[in-house]
């Protein structure tokens, strides 16, 4: 009777979320990492992939940067002549995340969105999930990473009212998170608590270089992974890394875009053949990277 009791009321209990699984990176892996201003801007310096390398460095993958200044968990910031189609961003920015045939995906959003404070919140939950749906398809592993902090300077105004709207935005990711049984890196609650003797950003936003190579040792951290970062010995790999990322950025987000393939083609469309042709010379890049790689495992 009594276990009869119990299995009653166990069926009335809410379904627990599913435990998030532990990260790793496996042999062959193509990391994919979509987000705003924060993640478009660290390809200019590399820190994030070299992190990587270091965390797991008996592992070949490759880490592809989508990222886009202003971005949303909507895509707004990536319309070009499709502002009167609101899907046509998003549509983008999954179809250009599927074609890298993704078996990881990083998706870090909720800073630009979190300017709508507490009434925004349905709004970039219902958009969250609405993107992780349509990345389904990949059957990738998918990491979520929370806002930044505004950081706390002398020379800027008080960032206490910002960050709490940054709060519940880490709040809701969570939510997301653990409702899909997703792993979260933190970094909004890393970065609150991190006592630093200098800036980490540039005007209490947006990372310096410094703060780039924080963040690369927080995430990893948070990835359950505590590798010695020596970055005077992973220089040549960053290096490497920095311009493969160059590379790759003219590759898909060539200048021009809309006389190579957009409305105005018929113009220089002509030369939209040679975009396809930085194909190898990321491939050589990536070469390079592995080369490198291997070194650092001897």
């Amino acid at each position: 009777m009594l276990a009869s009791a119990a299995l009653a009321l166990a069926s009335l209990l809410p379904a627990q979320p599913a435990a998030a699984p532990k990260f790793e990176i496996k042999d062959g892996d193509r990391i994919v990492w979509i987000g705003n201003t924060l993640v478009e801007r660290e390809q200019r310096y590399g820190y994030w992939e070299t992190a990587l390398h270091a965390a797991f460095p008996d592992k070949q993958f490759t880490l592809r940067n989508l990222g886009w200044s202003g971005d949303t968990v909507h895509a707004e910031a990536r319309g070009r002549f499709d502002f009167d189609k609101p899907d046509a961003c998003l549509k983008q920015l999954v179809s250009l995340t599927l074609e890298l045939k993704p078996t990881v995906i990083f998706v870090s959003y909720g800073t630009n969105e979190s300017f709508e404070g507490e009434e925004g919140l349905p709004k970039f939950e219902k958009g969250l999930e609405k993107l992780l749906d349509a990345l389904k398809p990949a059957n990738a592993r998918v990491v979520l990473f929370t806002p930044l902090p505004v950081e706390k300077s002398a020379s800027l105004p008080d960032p206490t009212v910002r960050n709490k709207q940054l709060a519940a935005y880490q709040k809701a990711t969570q939510i997301v998170a653990d409702n899909r049984g997703l792993m979260v890196a933190d970094v909004f609650r890393e970065f609150s608590n991190i006592r630093h003797p200098g800036p980490l950003t540039e005007n209490g936003v947006h990372l310096a270089p410094e703060g780039y190579r924080l963040y690369a040792a927080s995430f990893v951290r948070l990835l359950n992974r505590s590798p010695a970062l020596h970055w005077d010995r992973l220089e040549a790999l960053r290096v490497a890394i920095i311009a493969k990322n160059e590379l790759f950025f003219h590759r898909w987000r060539p200048q021009n875009e809309t006389y190579l393939f957009g409305f105005r083609k018929h113009e220089q469309g002509k030369n939209g053949k040679e975009i396809a042709e930085f194909d190898p010379l990321v491939a050589k890049a990536e070469e390079e990277i592995e080369k490198i790689r291997k070194t650092l495992t001897k």
